[in-house]
């Protein structure tokens, strides 16, 4: 286990971290609770008296430059004055008080007006107005002179779709629990004299309100910053204990920390987030959301990379009986099926189970969450890619690389998983990924064998491009299917004629109707007379001429039922048994049923019972809407806005990607896009299921039989190969920034977020600056010519608009001119005034709006509309009765011909058209069509244009992938030479020049190295005979002198037993005994002597070989095992470890250190030696040999491999400098850690043969 100090130690060392992540939160907390504006009801408060209090100050401003404000009454304004109060945040109208009621003089909108007919109040109030909260101030400029301005609260319209919601002006945060209130509770909102204007009403049961995305960003960074702590200590863990340990504490964490964000708000509420909401994205209660699946894929990939960088330090035993390799395989087979396909059903269920587009064909059909799904993709590609190399590494090293029995196994284990799912849906997907799975391991191996020892750059790209390949497949087979639904959806919905602005429309007409008190007149007191004005003003005023367009049919009965002056005699319980029955379709709305018969005959009818005072029925009103004329085009902008959300409309989705007839009793009834259509089909060509889809050539049909006598037919033109090429491109962009964003994090965790270690890290070689540059440049000209090329289809796009909208309001305004010169032969001014007059221009206008598709106001000559084909829009709030101020200022001040400008209501932008309409020179109204372009036409040319830009730039790519490798290798491949030749400069070998043909900059590098080359061979010569010389003179000063030691007691021995026998001394045989024995002694030195120098003098002749290290290990240590002198602990290794060096000089090294080891155990103390073995990243083993002698002495260590030094009585000191000479020739390394008192351990590294 980890000791104190060590943990101690990190936390030092990366405590910083868990510091920045705690200032992160904290500052995320209270920029989220605190500093923002709408942390709290208080804050939301403060936020809009101080937003309200500004804009009231800049009115106050305003109405006190009396010049302006003149000019205003006076209409001497200029250009500039109206562009400047158009872009304020406040509304200015300037009015005269007239005796007849008051004048509109100025105004700077066109969507809302004051309530001035209550009259002028100085000062200021808080009214509720048709599109939103207002505050109202009021300004005396003058004698019956009054300046009114409107400050925008909070905009709430009477429809509500996607262009029309309900919002504080300018705080798009405030979320929908604040709600405004004329009197309490709720918080008081004051004004800038701290007058109260409303009261601000919080409702935290219905608070969506999400953190803002500083605190979202810096709560990131901090779980980062806790994430690379946490995974800092797991790699600790994974060094000092085991890998198991390390990955243990991680997979505990990051499952800790994910349960903590299901159960609990931690460390933020996700579920506010947009990104975790179900609307875009839910599988199930696991991957709840988008933001739930992709958070998920991220910690698993964290899982399976932390593994996978230490699953290499794990040598797990090879299993030597055939079952076990059998049963081991088979389950991780089983494994590996079962990930893939959970995995490839998670791939389905994030493209079919949500609302996210993956059509790469329509770029314009891509989001952000678009983006999102598909790095999740990406990630989940890159997790079973490395989660599948860890379990083949692991599979491989138990079988000892038993192939064939892996793949029968494999193969074996698939077919039987493919018998369980053999009845369900997706089975054909399952056949398909178990040979895919089969394949993939046998790549697996053949990567791995093949490029092991070779650059990293081949078999990157080869993953790259397989990711890419399957990824890319995989979507287009599940986008296809998701096609195939929406089609069928919508061959559904065409096969019924409904209209949703139709439908809009009557419930509209159904909310007045019962509101209407002159219909409920009529049923106190009905007559003849009165039906006939009744239908008259139902026609006129509840059914605009949109409306009119349909067959209209009224039915009135009394109480009980019986007819009231009914043209057709329709009894009661006629139409009753239509809408009681279960025929008719309920239309969401006020009593407004939906029926069809065929597909150009339908209606829609609609009731309303009428109550007396008593409460009880006086009658009933049917109307009936019959179908006589084609559902309006999309071109028109008003029915778009005037569409409640949720109604079921097709809008462009029919348009843009289908062609589609519909036939009726095998009769072509309706059609639409350029496919040819038969005009008739017979029995046999229709098909009996309700559905049937058919490949033509490039086309998909879908036929849908909606009912006996009605089918649908829908085409779309099928591009695989061109949306496939496309995918290929943009996921293999994907996987290279994700491959980016992971070499990124892996450096900020090695630097541990400090720049200096980031700067030493971060060294880029030739090769990369090469790669980096060539790359760049493709790219920079990818985005410089898409960005260009978006431009122009822009400015060509909007230059088209224009002029196709000059042309047809040119047009309308001719009929319109023609109009008022058929109708009457005038010269008056104010005929347009005349209601006579007016209704009948209003038939015309509608016409003409009718014949040209589009919607007409028109306006007098001071900026008033007096007709709309579309009042709607003015009675909803949309739109106010006065016209653009800029408009109006350009055609009435500086009298110009045609103005075009782009004008918004909501969320809506639009381009809008303004004309004079003159008769006799003079100009008696101004002329205005919007037009509602949805630009799908001008996104489907950029999208176009972009897939066939990414196509070529994916084709240019990978050609400059192929320059980059060839051009970099072409660069690298001279340094490398010279790099290696330098590397294998010896002074006491021959040195081979280098041959280059080339004369450039290299060639002259490569000139001086020749140089170099032969200067090194005349001083290498000199050197060597010198070195000869003085190794020479230091081998017989060395060998003189441990020659001489030993022969100096031989000498006095000989002498002293001399001496003996002169004196006859009566020991001498007992002395001559001493001598001899002293003599043999010393000889026997000599010989030792004689042959280490030998040994070392023969040192480099070797006799390589590979054999089993273990094998050297269990002979040397068997030599010692039974010496009283110590315990020798060596385990047996069940791994051969085959090394390639000289056999007998590898035995010589470890029979020194086994030596050395026990000698350095001091007299009296028990003495242990380890020998311990282990594998060192799969290519090296190290040998530990372990003593618990008395050390190294701190000055004796550096001179520890030194010859001829040593620290022993007696001996030449050639020992350890022979192993070291020993190792480093078999390519391995030497070294020791000692500590005085406790004992040594000396350290070989050997290289391992693959």
């Amino acid at each position: 286990m980890l000791d104190i100090k060590e943990i101690r130690f990190f936390i030092l060392r990366n405590g910083y971290l868990l510091i920045i992540a705690a200032w992160l939160f904290t500052f995320a907390f209270l920029f989220n609770n605190y500093w923002s504006y709408y942390s709290s009801p208080h804050g939301v408060q403060r936020s809009l008296e101080s937003d309200i209090s500004s804009r009231q100050q800049a009115f106050a401003e305003l109405a006190a430059d009396t010049a302006v404000v003149n000019s205003f009454f006076k209409g001497n304004y200029n250009e500039r004055t109206v562009k400047e109060i158009y872009g304020e945040n406040f509304f200015v109208f300037a009015y005269d008080s007239l005796e007849y009621g008051p004048r509109l003089k100025f105004w700077s909108t066109n969507t809302v007006q004051p309530p001035v007919s209550e009259g002028f109040f100085p000062g200021v109030t808080f009214r509720r107005l048709a599109n939103g909260h207002y505050v109202i101030m009021c300004h005396r400029a003058g004698p019956r002179k009054y300046l009114v301005g409107l400050i925008p609260v909070k905009e709430e319209f009477a429809i509500s779709n996607d262009y029309l919601g309900s919002s504080f002006y300018g705080r798009p945060a405030i979320g929908h629990e604040y709600t405004i209130q004329n009197r309490p509770p709720g918080l008081p909102v004051l004004d800038a004299n701290q007058t109260i204007l409303f009261y601000l009403h919080y409702d935290p049961s219905k608070s969506e309100a999400s953190p803002s995305l500083t605190s979202v960003l810096l709560l990131t960074l901090g779980c980062i910053c806790v994430f690379i702590f946490i995974n800092l200590f797991a790699t600790l863990m994974a060094k000092k204990l085991t890998p198991g340990w390390g990955f243990l504490f991680l997979l505990v964490v990051v499952a800790g920390f994910r349960l903590l964000t299901y159960l609990y708000p931690f460390p933020i509420d996700l579920g506010s987030l947009n990104l975790f909401k179900p609307t875009i994205y839910a599988k199930d209660d696991v991957f709840r959301s988008l933001g739930d699946l992709s958070l998920n894929v991220l910690l698993t990939f964290w899982l399976i990379l932390f593994f996978r960088q230490h699953v290499r330090t794990i040598h797990p035993p090879v299993l030597r009986k055939k079952w076990q390799g059998w049963l081991i395989i088979g389950t991780a087979g089983l494994v590996m099926f079962i990930a893939g396909q959970f995995l490839l059903d998670l791939i389905r269920s994030l493209v079919i189970d949500s609302k996210i587009s993956y059509d790469v064909t329509n770029f314009f059909s891509l989001n952000e969450y678009s983006v999102i799904g598909s790095m999740s993709l990406g990630f989940i590609a890159i997790s079973f890619l490395f989660f599948s190399q860890i379990v083949n590494y692991l599979l491989n090293q138990l079988t000892d690389f038993q192939y064939r029995t892996k793949y029968i196994s494999l193969a074996v284990v698939g077919l039987i998983w493919l018998a369980f799912r053999f009845n369900l849906p997706d089975f054909s997907a399952s056949v398909v990924l178990m040979f895919w799975l089969l394949g993939y391991v046998g790549i697996l191996d053949l990567l791995e064998l093949r490029f092991s020892n070779s650059s990293a750059t081949l078999p990157f790209i080869m993953w790259m491009l397989m990711m890419t390949v399957t990824t890319s497949a995989v979507l287009i087979y599940y986008n296809n299917q998701k096609e195939l639904t929406t089609r069928l959806r919508v061959a559904q919905n065409l096969s019924k004629q409904r209209d949703p602005y139709t439908e809009t429309l009557l419930n509209d007409v159904g909310e007045r109707l019962t509101k209407d008190a002159f219909v409920r007149q009529y049923f106190q007191s009905p007559t003849r007379d009165y039906k006939q004005k009744l239908e008259a003003m139902l026609r006129e005023k509840y059914f605009p001429r949109y409306l009119s367009r349909f067959l209209l049919s009224f039915y009135t009965y009394d109480a009980e039922g019986q007819p009231l002056y009914n043209s057709d005699p329709v009894p009661f319980i006629a139409l009753q048994g239509r809408i009681m029955g279960n025929t008719l379709a309920h239309v969401l709305g006020n009593d407004l049923y939906y029926d069809e018969r065929s597909f150009r005959d339908y209606s829609y009818i609609g009731k309303k019972e009428f109550t007396g005072y008593d409460g009880l029925p006086v009658g009933y009103l049917f109307y009936e809407v019959r179908s006589e004329a084609e559902i309006a085009q999309p071109d028109r902008l008003y029915p778009e806005l005037l569409i409640e959300a949720g109604a079921d409309d097709l809008g462009q989705e029919i348009t843009d990607q289908y062609s589609y007839a519909v036939y009726d009793k095998g009769v072509l009834v309706n059609n639409h896009g350029n496919y040819p259509f038969r005009t008739r089909l017979s029995p046999g060509e229709i098909p009996g299921a309700d559905a049937v889809f058919e490949e033509e050539g490039k086309n998909s049909l879908l036929y849908y039989k909606a009912s006996k006598d009605k089918l649908v037919v829908m085409v779309r033109k099928t591009a695989n190969f061109l949306e496939f090429i496309t995918l290929f491109a943009y996921m293999f962009c994907l996987f290279l920034l994700i491959i980016g964003i992971y070499s990124l994090l892996d450096l900020l965790i090695k630097a541990r977020l400090r720049m200096s270690n980031l700067r030493t890290l971060v060294k880029l070689s030739i090769r990369t600056k090469v790669q980096t540059t060539i790359i760049g440049a493709v790219v920079f000209a990818f985005l410089a010519l898409g960005l260009a090329t978006i431009l122009f289809f822009y400015g060509r796009y909007r230059a088209e608009n224009a002029e196709k909208l000059s042309k047809t309001v040119h047009s309308i305004g001719q009929d319109i001119e023609e109009e008022f010169y058929t109708l009457r032969q005038f010269d008056e001014m104010d005929m347009i005034y005349d209601s006579i007059f007016a209704s009948r221009l209003s038939i015309a206008i509608g016409d003409i709006a009718t014949e040209h598709n589009v919607d007409i106001n028109i306006y007098d000559t001071d900026g008033q509309l007096q007709l709309s084909a579309q009042p709607l829009m003015i009675e909803k709030g949309l739109l106010s009765e006065a016209m653009n101020p800029v408009a109006y200022f350009q055609l009435s001040r500086l009298s110009k011909i045609q103005y075009i400008q782009e004008e918004r209501i909501g969320d809506m932008k639009y381009i809008s058209s303004y004309v004079p309409l003159r008769s006799q020179g003079r100009v008696f109204a101004y002329l205005n069509v919007p037009y509602f372009a949805t630009q799908t036409e001008l996104n489907q040319q950029i999208s176009t244009f972009l897939v066939a830009l990414i196509n070529i730039n994916a084709f240019i790519f990978l050609i400059a992938g192929l320059l980059v490798l060839l051009i970099s290798n072409t660069i690298t491949k001279s340094f490398s030479l010279i790099t290696n030749k330098l590397r294998s400069v010896n002074l006491g070998q021959h040195n081979e020049q280098i041959q280059w043909d080339n004369d450039d900059e290299i060639g002259l590098l490569v000139a001086e190295y020749n140089k170099m080359v032969q200067k090194l061979e005349v001083s290498a010569e000199m050197l060597a005979k010198s070195e000869r010389e003085g190794a020479w003179r230091e081998m017989a000063r060395q060998v003189a002198h441990e020659i001489k030691n030993p022969l100096t007691p031989m000498k006095l021995s000989i002498q002293y037993l001399q001496r003996a026998i002169a004196n006859d001394s009566p020991d001498v045989k007992a002395l001559s005994r001493s001598v001899a024995n002293t003599l043999v002694e010393q000889i026997e030195h000599l010989s030792n002597i004689a042959s280490d120098f030998a040994a070392f003098a023969h040192i480099t002749k070797v006799n390589n070989e590979v054999f089993s290290l273990g094998e050297v290990l269990q002979s040397v240590t068997a030599l010692y095992m039974s010496s009283p002198e110590c315990h020798i602990y060596y385990e047996r290794q069940e791994k051969p470890y085959r090394v390639d060096a000289d056999k007998t000089q590898i035995n010589r090294v470890f029979t020194n250190l086994l030596q050395n080891a026990i000698q350095a155990i001091p007299e009296g103390q028990e003495g242990h030696v380890t020998l311990s073995v282990q594998e060192e990243g799969g290519d090296h083993v190290i040998v530990e040999v372990i003593d618990n002698g008395t050390g190294i002495p701190p000055e004796v260590q550096p001179k520890i491999f030194v010859p001829n030094f040593t620290t022993k009585s007696s001996g030449t000191g050639l020992g350890l400098a022979m192993c070291k000479n020993i190792v480093e020739q078999a390519g391995g390394e030497i070294w020791f850690k000692t500590t005085p008192g406790m004992g040594t351990t000396f350290f070989v590294r050997l290289p391992l043969v693959a």
